[in-house]
């Protein structure tokens, strides 16, 4: 995908509108890089899966070389159906109830679970059929005139993919410079560099580095928004704010001291002791280890 997007121009291409498509196994593995890819210029804009080989497909792919996987538990790591997210693209999903590979009802959980994100998608089920494509006129005829019965062919399915909403997020991930690791750092434990690089710094703009925690700093990269993960209420802790004397004195709050909020937090021993200002610090991204603090909505990000 990375090449596709870095070679545009030579393959006269538009890199916003690549559709990933697979077929059986090969739909397994198109809806796999859908449900993991987070990596600058690797997610595709939508993705056509036709007859996709999801659960079984997830289980060979999560066992080991030479193992039996008909018995594995433990897949939900290569099953798209359990990795479905606000970043997932818009779908176009084609399917026959006749096939004895790949059984109706793993469509439709998958369905469920694009319908509970939220994610856009047309699902096609034709009567009949088998493990294989049926003469595209069946697939049009059960369509309600979306797609051309006499004209029409599998070809129209990228057509319909790329007319459904895009994922209006994206997964990022979290690359830390040569320099973090280097010195045993990573992006969540280097608030230093977040506060003062980021979308400030040209090198951090090209590489994309801790794309993630930049976001949720504030400071994320033009044009990126990202996806993040939700947790329940009880996963979080009701923080308090509590002044220092000197906010008391001057008549300041947590929230009214910005340029004290940058420099102390965490970075402060004293201000460590005594939990200053904790959830004014962790909603500026300088929170306290060990401490998530829950947000307005009871959840946490």
């Amino acid at each position: 995908m990375r090449h596709l997007h870095s070679n545009a121009a030579q393959y006269r291409i538009d890199p916003s509108q690549i559709v990933i498509s697979g077929f059986s196994a090969g739909g397994h593995l198109a809806a796999l890089h859908s449900s993991i890819c987070e990596a600058r210029m690797s997610c595709p804009r939508a993705q056509v899966l036709h007859f996709p080989f999801l659960e079984s497909g997830a289980k060979i792919f999560c066992s080991d070389v030479g193992s039996a996987f008909a018995n594995l538990e433990e897949f939900d790591s290569c099953f798209p159906t359990t990795m479905v997210d606000a970043a997932t693209p818009p779908t176009i999903l084609y399917h026959a109830s006749g096939d004895a590979i790949v059984p109706t009802v793993q469509m439709t959980d998958f369905v469920s679970a694009l319908d509970d994100q939220g994610t856009p998608y047309e699902y096609y089920e034709v009567s009949g059929g088998g493990h294989y494509l049926v003469p595209f006129g069946e697939v049009a005829a059960i369509s309600g005139g979306v797609l051309d019965e006499n004209h029409g062919n599998y070809a129209m399915f990228i057509d319909r993919a790329l007319a459904l909403p895009a994922p209006t997020c994206t997964r990022c991930d979290d690359i830390p410079t040569q320099w973090m690791m280097d010195n045993g750092k990573s992006c969540d434990d280097a608030a230093w560099h977040i506060d003062r690089k980021c979308a400030g710094d040209p090198t951090w703009n090209s590489k994309g580095y801790c794309r993630t925690s930049c976001y949720e700093a504030g400071r994320g990269y033009l044009g990126e928004m990202c996806c993040l993960a939700s947790f329940p209420e009880e996963e979080c802790t009701e923080c308090s704010n509590d002044r220092t004397p000197w906010m008391v004195s001057n008549d300041e709050t947590c929230e009214t001291s910005p340029g004290t909020i940058e420099t102390k937090c965490r970075d402060d021993d004293w201000w460590v002791n005594k939990n200053y200002c904790q959830q004014t610090c962790f909603d500026a991204g300088r929170g306290y280890d060990g401490i998530s603090c829950c947000t307005n909505n009871g959840i946490f990000v």
